[in-house]
Formats: C-alpha cells, structure tokens, sequence
C-alpha cells in the first residue's frame, strides 16, 4: 500500500501557512513590523482549534524553519554507528508515510548530515506528506546552501511551479537568459515550466518563443551527449529531446520533431509521452504510429491521446470491440470535452455494431452530445440510429478521417503537449 499524504484539516492549513509567512518575514528582517503582527493575529484562533497532533507537527515544523534561518555556523558531527542506524530509520519510515517519526528523526539525528543534505531531505518528506508550498522551502534553503548542485535547484524549481506558478516562471525566464551558466539539468526544467506560459500567448509570439528557446535546448543537448556537466538522469535527457520536438512540432517543421522524439526514445524506449507524440505525428501516414499508441499504452500512459487515437483506427477498421475498450478506457483519462464527445460517439458506434442493448447505445448517444453540443456529427449519427430498422451495420455512420483526426490532434496538443 502506497504512503498516504497527511490529512490537514483547514485550521491546520491556516496555521502553517501563517508559519511560512513569518518565516519569509523573519527572513527578510520584518519579524517585528506590522505585517507580522497581522499574521500571527490572524492565526490565533485556527491555532486553538488545532488537535495536540496538529500543534506539536507545527511547533516542530516551526523549529525546523528557524534552524534554517539562523545564521549561527553549524558544525556537522561525525557520523557513528547510532547516527547511522537512526538515519536509516528515516528512510524507512519515509517508505511508511510515517511523516512526523521523519521529521523527528531528522530533528534529533540532523546534526549529522550536511545541511544541504537535511534540508533536502525535509523538502522530499513535506513533499511526499502532501505540503508542497512548505516542501518548496526546503528545497530553496538545499539549492541555496549547494548551488552547485543542479538536482536541488531542478526540484525547487518544479516544486515552486506547482506552488507559484508566477514566481516559477521569473526564475525560469532568469535561468533560460543565462542558460550558460546553468547545468543542463536546470535549464531543461526551467523550459519545461516555461511551456506552460505558451498556452497563454499568441500563436505569433508563442512561436518567436520557441525560436529563441531552439538553440537553448540544443546547446544544452549538445553539454549532456559530451558528458561536460557530469551524469544526467535519463529523464532530464528523454524531456530535453520532447521539448526541442515540441518546438519543432509547433512551428511545422514536422521532420525535424519527428527526429527529436525519436532519438528520445532510443535513450528512453518506455518514455510513454514521446511514443505519443511521434504517434500523433506519424498518424495516418505511417503504421509506426499505431505500434507507438500501443505501446505508450502498455506503459499504462496517463494520457487521453494514445487511447483516443488508437480508438479512432479501431472504429475506422472495423475493430468494435477493440474500440469499445479504449473508449472506455479513454473517457476515464479526463480529456477535454471535445474528445470525450468523440469518445463517447466512437463507443455508441461499437456498441450498435457489436449488437449492444438500444438503450446502451443511445445512452452512449447523449453522452456524446451532452460533453459538446457542437458536435453535429455526433447529432447525425444519432438520428440516424434512432431511424434505421435493425440490425444496424456500421456503414450507417459517419466518422473522421485519419488525417482529420491528427490534424485536431497536432492543434490540440499546441495548447496542452503530451510530451
């Protein structure tokens, strides 16, 4: 069974983010300034109606962020047998989800670890617990204390995107400007979390976007193929090609992106958001496109495309019961309206085809019309049912052609990429 993230009630929210606003104060120096005053009023009456649990997690939550405040040199002790043993115990309680046992145990035994290393530590914990913002702290404090290490910044910087979009996208504008200054490691997130402002712009300036980031991306490639900025994770690896593919892809240089997913995937063959988007690519003009949505669905892919593609081919080569599956199956991936609504007609076509109850098909019907109204084909293809004597055959229907549906792919994926 899979650690479970704490349960915190919202008087506990309330007072560990009015922690977290004076620890910036303090911080900054404004410990004593008005702004702090407002901030613990305010969290005054959230503390009473905290458990005992709750108020002894906070005050060492409290501790633990004073400590990295302090500007009094601490002096790391040398590990022994005991130490070790207890820095053990950390990890396994971790695997446990025993998240206040950690945060003790980092507590009494952190003494012994380098400080960069206990706050890492700290922030992988929070974060696990279910605290991103608090975790994002932590992670800071760890990038801060050891600059050099690119995987503590890498995860701060993904960490604060999902606590402050805002302030993430800053840092990463800052990093892409500097990007020679940077590991690879660094750079790749901080275009990663650049894309999400993509959706934001227009298509004319998202493109001058990706432009400039082209030779960011590949002078970065270029550092992790020699080797210079030391060992990089596959995964920093596969995202750099996915992201020089996604640029490409945007722009319609189509070639070029086809050659970044796949050498992505020859350095991470199971990288199932690359299988998807060579596939989507490739759709209706290569069968290579079929094998790769198989195969990002045998790595259990958490995307809606592999499952709405590969329907789409099974409804339009008569394989109903193939297509059935993956509609269901699709239609549980949390797609948008206008793929769900597709989704939903696919399997009201499978079902007729497969000699389903009526009732089942025209449930199937609505669905479809209900997820998008606009969707007259849909509204065709029903009437149609509701018409026709039985047994209905497939041919009565209509469906999109292959190069319509990646056409409507390729546009979706501008605003939301797979990869």
């Amino acid at each position: 069974m899979s650690p479970q993230p704490l349960t915190m009630s919202a008087s506990y929210l309330a007072s560990v983010r009015g922690l977290r606003e004076l620890h910036e104060l303090t911080a900054t120096g404004r410990l004593d300034s008005p702004e702090a005053d407002a901030v613990r009023d305010a969290t005054d009456t959230p503390w009473e109606t905290l458990t005992e649990e709750e108020k002894r997690r906070i005050s060492g939550l409290s501790e633990d962020l004073y400590s990295i405040t302090d500007l009094a040199h601490t002096t790391v002790k040398e590990l022994n047998p005991q130490a070790q043993a207890r820095l053990v115990d950390v990890y396994q309680a971790r695997q446990r989800g025993e998240w206040d046992r950690v945060f003790e145990l980092l507590r009494r035994w952190g003494s012994y670890l380098d400080p960069s290393l206990l706050s890492y530590l700290r922030g992988a914990t929070w974060l696990e617990a279910g605290d991103l913002a608090t975790a994002a702290i932590f992670y800071k404090h760890a990038s801060e204390l050891q600059p050099d290490n690119a995987n503590y910044l890498a995860l701060y910087l993904d960490t604060l995107n999902k606590v402050d979009p805002t302030e993430a996208r800053n840092r990463s504008e800052e990093i892409l400007r500097e990007s020679d200054n940077f590991q690879p490691v660094v750079v790749a997130h901080a275009a990663n979390i650049m894309f999400d402002l993509v959706r934001e712009l227009p298509e004319a300036e998202a493109a001058q976007f990706f432009r400039k980031l082209i030779p960011i991306l590949e002078s970065t490639l270029g550092k992790i193929e020699k080797g210079d900025e030391g060992g990089v994770d596959g995964s920093t690896f596969s995202m750099t090609f996915a992201l020089l593919g996604f640029c490409h892809e945007f722009l319609g240089e189509n070639q070029a992106a086809l050659g970044y997913y796949s050498k992505g995937l020859t350095v991470n063959p199971t990288n199932d958001a690359l299988h998807v988007a060579r596939g989507i690519l490739l759709y209706g003009e290569s069968p290579r496109a079929i094998d790769d949505f198989r195969l990002a669905i045998q790595q259990e892919s958490t995307l809606v495309w592999p499952y709405f593609f590969l329907a789409h081919y099974y409804v339009v080569t008569g394989q109903f019961d193939e297509c059935r599956l993956l509609c269901e199956r699709g239609l549980e991936k949390g797609g948008s309206d206008a793929l769900n609504s597709e989704l939903a007609e696919w399997l009201a076509i499978s079902l007729s085809e497969l000699g389903f109850p009526i009732d089942m098909v025209r449930r199937s019907f609505e669905a479809s019309i209900r997820f998008d109204p606009s969707n007259e084909r849909a509204r065709r293809n029903h009437a149609a049912f509701e018409a026709a004597t039985r047994p209905i055959r497939a041919a009565l229907y209509e469906t999109r052609t292959s190069a319509a549906v990646r056409a409507s792919g390729l546009s979706a994926r501008r605003l939301t990429p797979a990869a």
